[in-house]
């Protein structure tokens, strides 16, 4: 089964045969899944050097608790009891010494160091359960909380606000915000700036108080259908779709408003899920392209050289999910398969264009992969075949496709799960400066 799956996403006109998987899970032939001019502008790609990195934890919500556990071993320490009040997020600072949750949907707790146990620092006071979303500011010390309460009536917007809290126990609100953005507000990763559409441009925000600046110097339509703006890793330039749903285009502009270039100029490029994942070192987006469309719903995986706008196709057309970036910005992780059929997780490496078949049986609704901060393993939930409720088991792998293991049991639903930062020490080798 693993051999055909593997055959199902190979690009035509590939290399020869490289390496697949049989239904036992051994490596044989096949072709690979990136075409050779992939190859050649992702060479380009920055390696990034990882020293000095301590092993990763994992933690994760069940409900009998939210746990910390160590990948190698499996084992597991309780952060917090089982209580009648489910986990709804998980945010860790950068150093991964203070830890946010979100419970019970409207319950913000901060675990601060040496503290005995988490403590309530807000409480929403939304008519209805809200979506809150948590962000961490570079400092490690200030939280982002981003609440969105359900329109009150049909047809009317929902009310979205910002709140900063602090390790004193002071939480206050951001008042900036325009009464009814015309799209989600997106916090940049330093946690210091947000991004939103308002009056059909986009602005960016300080969380200082600062003036909002438009960004954009012309009206568009922008955010359609829930398309994210999304910020690059280091906060300094925002991707974002133009257009009416489905004839968006990609884009990218500087936070300052500079440098705007459209990255897919086909007049009629189309998206249907607007997910886009900058790799690490900012220099390429992956996303998921339509196939055909209207005329099937399925994608290939795409990339795209954000200095050059060149774009290349990864995979054959098919049904993917659970997308994630290595942090050394050189693989790729992925599921291919219907979500409700039959999923295998796979790597690709993008220098080597060695494509490697992780799981060893077919799985069902993997969702979500997530890779180690030291690019050692890879975590991400899916659902056992012959499981008909639905149960999300947390499993750990390497990216060689070895030491894969479930860590937690078939009547532990698993959500939400992340890794524990560890402080990272890079630098660059081998650049090479073709863009």
């Amino acid at each position: 089964m693993i051999g055909a799956i593997a055959g199902a996403i190979l690009k035509s006109g590939s290399k020869p045969p490289a390496r697949s998987y049989d239904d036992e899970g051994n490596a044989q032939g096949c072709e690979t899944v990136i075409q050779p001019p992939v190859a050649l502008f992702t060479t380009a790609i920055v390696a990034f050097a990882i020293s000095a990195v301590p092993a990763a934890d994992l933690s994760f919500a069940t409900p009998n608790g939210l746990f910390r556990l160590e990948p190698d071993s499996g084992d597991r320490e309780a952060l917090l009891p089982e209580g009648d009040r489910p986990f709804n997020a998980l945010a860790w600072s950068r150093s991964g010494e203070r830890l946010a949750i979100v419970q019970n949907y409207g319950e913000v707790y901060r675990s601060e160091p040496g503290a005995d146990s988490p403590k309530l620092v807000f409480s929403s006071d939304c008519q209805r359960p809200p979506t809150i979303d948590l962000a961490w500011q570079i400092d490690g010390e200030t939280l982002v909380i981003k609440q969105r309460c359900p329109a009150p009536t049909a047809g009317a917007p929902a009310e979205l606000k910002l709140f900063l809290s602090r390790p004193t126990g002071e939480v206050t609100t951001f008042n900036t915000l325009p009464d009814s953005p015309e799209s989600d507000v997106f916090v940049a990763p330093d946690g210091n700036q947000i991004a939103y559409v308002t009056g059909q441009h986009i602005f960016v925000a300080g969380l200082d108080g600062s003036r909002p600046r438009r960004i954009t110097q012309t009206p568009g339509i922008y955010g359609a259908a829930g398309s994210p703006l999304a910020w690059s890793p280091d906060s300094t330039q925002l991707a974002f779709y133009e257009g009416n749903y489905p004839f968006q285009r990609l884009n990218v502009v500087r936070a300052d408003g500079g440098d705007r270039r459209v990255l897919t100029p086909e007049t009629n490029f189309q998206i249907y899920r607007s997910v886009v994942l900058w790799s690490p070192d900012g220099r390429y987006i992956a996303y998921y392209r339509p196939h055909n469309p209207p005329l099937s719903n399925q994608e290939i995986i795409a990339l795209v050289n954000v200095n050059t706008g060149e774009t290349q196709s990864l995979t054959r057309p098919g049904f993917y999910d659970a997308l994630s970036w290595a942090p050394n910005g050189q693989q790729l992780a992925f599921a291919s398969g219907a979500q409700a059929g039959r999923q295998t997780l796979f790597r690709l490496d993008l220098v080597s264009q060695d494509f490697t078949a992780l799981t060893n049986q077919p799985l069902q609704n993997i969702l979500d992969s997530q890779w180690s901060p030291d690019g050692n393993w890879i975590a991400f939930t899916a659902t056992p075949p012959d499981d008909p409720l639905g149960t999300q088991v947390l499993h750990r792998v390497q990216p060689d496709g070895t030491a894969l293991s479930p860590l937690t049991a078939t009547d532990e639903y698993v959500y939400p799960f992340a890794w524990v930062p560890t402080l990272l020490e890079t630098n660059t080798q081998g650049s090479n400066e073709t863009p």
